[in-house]
């Protein structure tokens, strides 16, 4: 692994850290899981095992991230069920977007992270099934960041978090407060009380510079 993913991990962690001083004080209601341990797979993209081994859910009331099951062991790994035809080559569910789905269902729109490249990445569910059924035609996908440890550390912990809710959502999900004056956005209200994230450059927000809406087709 390189220097700057060893910086980016490091990263990660002090942040998570800070992020649970920070809950325990306010009591926001987001979710920070410890790790469940995940084996080193040899065959998965670097950085996505120490990533995981740092956390195993985090999240709140707009998304939630977790470590996938298929990558817990190499023998989970090896016998993951896989399909031949998905377009996108069945890539793994690292989270999902939650805006307005019930408390109790842990689902949404996926994002995905690619097994060969290690690209983490949006792509409208309709839109897949668009792709699946009509594989010489194209789509977009949003590229959050091509490897999952600048993932984590930019658009989960850090200052692209509103990126990654405007480009899923919509600008409101990060600029809409309640009428105390608090983000509706639990995630958010954290990171913005850690001191991690903010509101204070619109252009970003509403541009997304981090985010690479990509062509693809089968």
């Amino acid at each position: 692994m390189n220097e700057g993913r060893r910086e980016g991990l490091e990263r990660i962690r002090s942040k998570l850290e800070l992020l649970t001083q920070v809950e325990a004080e306010h009591d926001f209601g987001v979710i920070i899981e410890a790790s469940r341990n995940p084996e080193p797979v040899p065959a998965l993209p670097q950085g996505v095992t120490e990533v995981f081994s740092l956390f195993s859910r985090l999240g709140a009331n707009h998304f939630r991230f977790f470590q996938p099951d298929d990558i817990q062991t190499p023998a989970i790994w090896e016998a993951r069920a896989t399909a031949p035809q998905c377009p996108l080559g069945t890539p793994l569910t690292i989270g999902c977007e939650r805006h307005r789905v019930p408390a109790d269902i842990e689902c949404g729109s996926g994002i995905w992270l690619d097994p060969d490249d290690g690209d983490v990445y949006y792509c409208d569910i309709d839109d897949y099934i668009h792709l699946y059924k009509h594989p010489d035609e194209t789509i977009d996908i949003l590229v959050f960041a091509d490897d999952i440890v600048t993932f984590f550390d930019r658009f989960v912990l850090g200052p692209a978090y509103p990126q990654l809710a405007t480009a899923m959502i919509g600008p409101g999900a990060v600029l809409d407060r309640d009428r105390r004056g608090r983000y509706r956005d639990k995630w958010f209200r954290l990171l913005v009380e850690s001191g991690l994230a903010g509101t204070d450059d619109h252009k970003a927000i509403w541009e997304m510079p981090d985010v690479t809406r990509l062509t693809l087709s089968d």
